[in-house]
């Protein structure tokens, strides 16, 4: 028993699969403009409902559009998804564009020459197949380039789908070796036909896999604006009591110390009543930046609120955390801020440092104390560094 499947049916059902899901990639580009890649992915798709449409109208249009302009769409369209890939990920593949230029250039006079030249079904199939397959493998060592966490699953996905296409094109070009040349395309076997139905795959699939990827984005996106102070960029409260009840689980564990240090800008409120709240933001985004520009990579800035800031410095002591708390008055206070090119400010800060100890049963027990040794900063006349639980003449330091 054999398998009948009417090539013209596949190529129509191809192209409606093509210019809805294109349609769908264009409406969610407008909605989503900052995801790059995604247009370039619905003109593939367009592309290669625009070469079924050709392709299905064999026999009924000119030869060299539903030959060789037909087949050169569908291998640009499969070049246009992977580029649209690459964008959406971030991937640079190094002479992508001339490899998949080649494709294209080559793949034109191989069909031309084998429709109007020398006649040759065959040979168009394995040209055909063969840069289907380049292209397909092009596009799996552009997504082995990529190593996101979160969207691994869904790029392990679209490698395996573009490998078994590359395969499977592999294949249609070697079998074509040793079938009987057929007579007339449109009715080439069943294998010819399963290259419809591999395009269907394709593009189901892929844009599947675009869509899953670009609400991961969206999902990180609201889970770091939850977590971050819009105004600095900093962690707000929220996201350091988290990174706080980690660190504290993980010092009794393994009973590491670990330091929290409270710092408040000095006399900003006069700032924000002489110059106003738009050079007091900018004022604050200065600040922060110092602060993402001094601390170790394993180290939390947040803002706690207002002008007043917090770090947690893991595996760290009190005189590192001085040191590290020191550096950071120094800098705030040696740097000007100007605003607008009219205006220019001096900052200064209190810092006040506290480590943990084996008897606290909460993290904020440290804080406490770090807020107890910034209050004492402030009260000994603000601009400078005190720690927690040190005589004076130890831990002050003073401009």
């Amino acid at each position: 028993m054999s398998i009948q499947l009417d090539f013209r049916t596949l190529s129509l059902t191809l192209m409606l699969f093509s210019l809805v899901f294109g349609l769908g990639m264009f409406a969610y580009s407008r909605e989503h403009p900052k995801f790059s890649g995604i247009k370039i992915i619905g003109v593939g798709y367009f592309l290669i409902g625009g070469g079924c449409v050709l392709l299905g109208l064999r026999h009924f249009i000119h030869d060299f559009a539903s030959i060789v302009l037909s087949n050169m769409a569908i291998v640009m369209g499969v070049v246009l998804i992977y580029r649209g890939l690459f964008n959406f990920l971030d991937i640079s593949l190094r002479f992508e564009r001339w490899l998949s230029l080649a494709l294209v250039m080559l793949l034109a006079p191989v069909l031309y020459f084998y429709t109007f030249h020398i006649p040759d079904i065959s040979m168009r199939i394995q040209a055909f197949s063969i840069v289907f397959a380049a292209a397909c493998f092009i596009g799996v060592s552009g997504l082995l380039q990529h190593h996101e966490i979160h969207s691994r699953i869904v790029v392990k996905m679209l490698i395996a789908m573009f490998l078994l296409l590359g395969i499977f094109f592999t294949f249609r070009f070697l079998w074509a070796f040793y079938e009987a040349p057929p007579n007339n395309f449109m009715e080439a076997g069943l294998l010819s036909a399963l290259t419809i139905i591999a395009g269907e795959f394709l593009v189901i699939l892929s844009s599947f896999a675009t869509i899953w990827m670009a609400s991961d984005k969206l999902q990180d996106e609201i889970s770091e604006t939850a977590r971050t102070d819009p105004l600095t960029g900093l962690y707000n409260r929220r996201a350091f009591d988290e990174c706080c009840d980690i660190e504290f689980s993980r010092a009794q564990r393994l009973d590491t110390p670990f330091v929290i240090i409270m710092c408040d800008l000095d006399h900003f409120k006069k700032v924000n009543d002489q110059h106003g709240h738009h050079v007091g933001d900018q004022v604050l985004k200065h600040f922060a930046a110092v602060l993402k520009d001094r601390i170790r990579q394993e180290d939390v800035a947040a803002r706690f609120g207002g002008e007043e800031f917090v770090l947690l410095l893991p595996h760290s002591n009190t005189e590192q955390g001085l040191q590290i708390a020191e550096q950071l008055r120094e800098k705030a206070a040696a740097t000007q801020i100007k605003v607008d090119d009219a205006i220019s400010l001096t900052i200064s800060a209190s810092f006040g440092v506290a480590h943990n100890y084996a008897t606290d049963s909460t993290w904020g027990a440290v804080l406490q104390r770090a807020d107890n040794a910034l209050y004492a900063a402030k009260k000994q006349g603000r601009n400078r560094v005190v720690g927690s639980g040190v005589s004076e003449p130890e831990f002050t330091s003073r401009q």
